[in-house]
């Protein structure tokens, strides 16, 4: 495979994880705490919650902040705390967290369904034998790809009732 070919994979990919994210309503935020001191000595001076893009075209605000803060405290070291989280389900968005992995999930199934449509395709124009119903490799990965659907839903239902749950709770 060349560059060229990896650099698009690539590309679709992450449009696949913006389709999955758009499809779950993620709501990416940020939550930024400014402090200085260690461990059960950490002192808290100033706490941001802002979504995700809003964080990234105001760092400057907080690095000012930050400045403000060095010159009060000179003694210190100001430090940053960032927690990125979706603001809907209050889940964490770090890599191995759950949200994380149903996204990636949800992007790998649209990766692998265009896959099993270009393999169709490909065998429809250049196999006149090729039957789609009984090609054994094609009816083994649309099980495959049917039991990854079902789980994903299944992971999808579990957010929303927690979605739910969280929503009657802070009513």
């Amino acid at each position: 495979m060349g560059k060229q070919e990896s650099v698009s994979d690539f590309y679709q990919f992450a449009k696949d994880l913006a389709k999955a994210e758009k499809e779950l309503k993620v709501e990416r935020w940020v939550e930024v705490t400014l402090y200085y001191g260690y461990a059960d000595k950490q002192v808290s001076l100033y706490h941001y919650d802002l979504p995700r893009e809003m964080y990234f075209r105001y760092q400057w605000v907080i690095r000012w902040r930050m400045a403000k803060f060095q010159c009060q405290y000179p003694k210190q070291i100001i430090g940053i705390s960032l927690y990125h989280y979706d603001k809907r389900s209050g889940e964490s968005m770090e890599v191995n967290g759950c949200l994380s992995k149903l996204i990636s999930a949800k992007a790998q199934i649209t990766k692998a369904e265009r896959k099993m449509n270009e393999y169709i395709e490909h065998n429809r124009q250049n196999n006149m034998f090729f039957d789609e119903n009984t090609d054994e490799e094609l009816v083994k990965f649309r099980e495959k790809l049917e039991r990854k659907k079902l789980e994903c839903a299944e992971c999808e239902k579990r957010l929303e009732q927690f979605v739910e749950k969280r929503r009657k709770e802070n009513g």
